[in-house]
């Protein structure tokens, strides 16, 4: 696996539960374009809980996608979000990376909880300091996955027509694209912002806590944002389709009105109800997320939590985490390192798709960014 390496021309894919999202950007940092910009629905049940079901049919939509939008033999970058990918932060003393690299894989499995020959490794050095000994150190985050299961992708990917030219963890993705960089000029005595990011798609939920850019804690959650329409759909008894209208216009109480010239006070509130019970179960798992990191040795207070992912689309959702975590909670907005929309999709739908191409733009971002 490569972690955070994008070259121009590539395509950028993050593969959902409901869709698949595909971005092309390309230029420097601070003046990246872009230039393609597709979505796709997938049939549901090709993709759980952030896995390939079945790897002939969603290559056979890959394939529709990839002819669609003229995308055969593009190279591409993917992300990656599952049980079955495992990160790690791991301190280690200071070496060359060819030793590093020596020292992780003689060491990997006191880290991991699956074979070390059953797993693709990779990691990345994301700090150094000195010791009160002293001693030089550096913090490495250690990534591994199933090989099967990164199989299956590459499978997938390359029987469309399709070329994989990286593999990638959505959680450091999502750094790059939401997080903004510690200050070049900062006070370096002052400890940096303590960030999580609650990344809720429609296939499972990344919970990531980040300080000034740097990934510190990682956890998969088996929670999609479908959960949302899911509740609706049943109770309404209407199709998913017309449920995720609902979530999206009915959402939780709030500041943001539901837009009461559709449906009636009744309708509303129902669903309202319905969709907070759902909405607690999720913020109950961040909090003990949250909380689980806390309680590590030396973890920095998380002072915010930004919301991405299909997740992000339910209305008032941001209100409702803020006042269940009592700290504020924002939507995340990704398309701040586009200076131009040359992809031929509206500013407006952009703004409108913004959360959930958080892990995409970051695939996408060069590796300066």
């Amino acid at each position: 696996m490569a972690l955070g390496l994008f070259q121009s021309g590539q395509l950028a894919l993050d593969i959902g539960g409901s869709s698949l999202v595909g971005l092309e950007v390309i230029g420097s940092s601070g003046r990246l374009r872009l230039r393609g910009c597709y979505e796709w629905p997938l049939t549901e049940g090709l993709v759980a809980d952030g896995e390939i079901v079945d790897v002939d049919l969603l290559a056979r939509e890959l394939k529709a996608f990839a002819n669609q939008h003229k995308l055969r033999g593009r190279p591409v970058q993917l992300a990656l979000s599952n049980q079955k990918v495992i990160v790690r932060n791991i301190d280690m003393p200071e070496m060359t990376e060819d030793e590093l690299r020596g020292a992780i894989e003689f060491q990997a499995q006191d880290y991991i909880p699956i074979p070390v020959d059953e797993a693709v490794l990779d990691f990345q050095v994301i700090g150094r300091y000195v010791n009160p000994e002293g001693v030089s150190r550096q913090q490495v985050v250690l990534v591994a996955a199933q090989k099967a299961m990164v199989s299956m992708f590459s499978a997938a990917i390359k029987a469309a027509g399709m070329k994989v030219a990286g593999i990638d963890v959505s959680s450091m993705a999502l750094v790059r694209a939401l997080v903004p960089p510690r200050p070049f000029l900062a006070d370096a005595s002052q400890p940096g912002v303590c960030r999580a990011i609650a990344d809720i798609s429609s296939s499972v939920s990344t919970l990531v806590v980040t300080v000034e850019g740097v990934l510190k804690f990682t956890r998969i959650v088996n929670f999609s944002s479908d959960r949302f329409a899911h509740v609706v759909s049943e109770h309404r008894g209407i199709p998913m389709e017309d449920a995720h209208v609902m979530v999206q216009r009915v959402g939780l109480p709030g500041p943001l009105p539901a837009d009461d010239g559709l449906y009636s006070d009744d309708v509303v509130a129902q669903t309202q109800q319905r969709l907070g019970e759902v909405a607690s179960e999720l913020s109950e798992e961040i909090r003990r997320s949250l909380h689980y990191y806390q309680g590590q040795e030396l973890a920095a207070p998380v002072t915010e939590v930004i919301l991405s992912g299909r997740g992000a689309l339910v209305r008032n959702l941001d209100a409702h985490l803020t006042e269940a975590l009592s700290m504020p909670v924002s939507i995340g907005n990704p398309m701040i390192h586009i200076a131009e929309n040359a992809s031929g999709v509206p500013d407006a739908d952009l703004a409108f798709m913004a959360p959930y191409l958080a892990v995409a733009v970051g695939l996408a971002l060069p590796e300066e960014e």
